[in-house]
């Protein structure tokens, strides 16, 4: 008997942790699910609040308050993790609609992050920077792009493969070097190897601007600011640009407080408040 009796306790003990692991996976995948409908709600909610404001575009001040509803669920998406381009192209466009573009060039930036050859964020990046209205000596303006938006711009990865195809070439072409002894196969040899050097160089670039962008990312100003000398309001703002114009890009150098310290594009430190900015961050 009390054989049996342990067994049907053995037994009980099985029963009961197999129901708890049962609860436990159940609760867990049911707290998955529920921020995942939550997702699709805000995702729902601002498409049809960018399409109410497509619908109201001749009510101009109604269309905005639209289209900044929509901007701010964009918001939260991204507040929760949510990263693509597409999210981030959605939430430049309605940023631009709803007049707030400073916010559109910070969406486009993280967007070219994600996938740098998007070439509709670069085309609404540019139209959404035309709106600065930069100081009259052209301080924080910016250099002009050299590179041609058509161009693809080749990435980490595709360098990286494309560095290891032509180095196995090159080996292959210096085993036979001294079996082929002739002009045309010397500049091919020599070709390879002045493109294998190009390519450790590019990866070399790609990864140094990796770091820059990791060290001192790039800050978009969301409102005018006072460009201060320190960090506090009771430092005297700056002799040449005393006031930054919104949607100025610039350069975080380091933060104290919230107060960050930021590089204009022409040279020129100081102090912003870290309210009237937003860092451009993958």
């Amino acid at each position: 008997m009390r054989l049996t009796s342990g067994v049907q306790a053995a037994r009980l003990r099985n029963r009961f942790t197999t129901v708890a692991i049962v609860l436990f996976i159940a609760s867990a995948l049911g707290q998955a699910q529920a921020p995942s409908s939550d997702t699709e709600q805000l995702v729902a909610r601002a498409e049809a609040a960018f399409a109410c404001g497509v619908e109201t575009k001749t009510r101009l001040l109604e269309s905005r308050k639209h289209f900044s509803t929509a901007t701010d669920a964009y918001l939260e998406l991204h507040r929760r993790g949510l990263r693509s381009a597409k999210l981030y192209a959605n939430l430049g466009n309605a940023a631009m609609l709803a007049d707030r573009w400073p916010e559109a060039i910070w969406a486009n930036h993280v967007g070219l992050l994600l996938d740098p050859n998007d070439r509709t964020l670069r085309e609404h990046l540019a139209i959404a920077r035309a709106k600065i209205l930069y100081p009259p000596s052209g301080q924080g303006r910016l250099e002009p792009d050299l590179w041609p938006i058509w161009l693809h711009r080749p990435t980490e990865g595709e360098i990286l493969w494309l560095r290891y195809v032509v180095y196995v070439g090159l080996c292959l072409a210096v085993s036979f070097l001294f079996h082929i002894r002739n002009l045309r196969y010397f500049l091919l040899v020599a070709s390879l190897f002045l493109l294998t050097a190009a390519l450790l160089f590019a990866s070399w670039h790609l990864r140094h601007q990796a770091e820059l962008e990791h060290q001192t990312p790039l800050v978009i100003l969301t409102a005018n600011a006072d460009f201060h000398r320190g960090n506090g309001p009771s430092y005297p703002r700056h002799p040449v640009v005393p006031v930054l114009p919104r949607g100025l890009e610039m350069r975080q150098t380091h933060r104290r407080g919230n107060w960050l310290h930021v590089r204009l594009t022409t040279g020129e430190t100081g102090w912003i408040h870290a309210s009237q900015a937003l860092i451009v961050e993958p």
